[in-house]
């Protein structure tokens, strides 16, 4: 197996982060009108996030085994991605606490009497704030998620940029040398 390019690993994070971007932006603008409408537009929301994560912990994993971890400041790094993998996780369970907050508009059990428009008016407005909470949590993981990947993929150029500089050969440079000549030594006469 070739060795792990590190130039590319930033890169890939690079667009996984415009990637967190694009889903930051679409949950924050996100529409809907509670019940069906809210299952439709939020649950590719929560689809789309638990990619991104899967994504994120593959190149932890990457990074984890490879030469990368050798490297002096890797340690942040990847405390850092894996920080991006926490809150990519909790970004979707806000999108998924954000549909179980949805007023469900099925029907009840036998016996039960059906919701009129009033209860069910009540149960939309009492659920809009809850769900817009949730949503708003997740877009602000999904912007600490992008701040992560471009945060890792700075500190990956960073620190192989200065694996680089240390490996260098050192090379010495040498003025003129000076050696006490006889002639500046003052002589005395007596």
């Amino acid at each position: 197996m070739p060795p792990l390019s590190l130039v590319e690993q930033a890169q890939q994070l690079r667009d996984l982060a415009r990637q967190f971007e694009a889903l930051h932006a679409r949950v924050r603008d996100v529409s809907y009108t509670p019940g069906t409408d809210a299952l439709r537009r939020i649950s590719p929301l929560l689809l789309k996030v638990q990619d991104l994560m899967a994504t994120a912990l593959v190149r932890l994993g990457a990074l984890d085994g490879s030469e990368y971890a050798d490297i002096a400041g890797s340690r942040a790094s990847l405390e850092c991605l894996a920080s991006v993998v926490a809150a990519s996780s909790l970004a979707g369970n806000d999108l998924a606490s954000a549909l179980y907050a949805n007023p469900y508009e099925g029907a009840p059990f036998a016996g039960y009497p059906a919701d009129n428009q009033a209860v069910r008016t009540a149960r939309h407005a009492e659920a809009i704030p809850r769900m817009t909470g949730h949503l708003a949590d997740a877009a602000h993981q999904l912007d600490l998620s992008a701040i992560g990947c471009h945060y890792v993929a700075t500190g990956i150029t960073r620190d192989l940029a200065a694996a680089q500089e240390q490996t260098k050969p050192v090379q010495r440079t040498t003025g003129p040398t000076t050696a006490p000549s006889a002639s500046r030594t003052p002589r005395v006469r007596r």
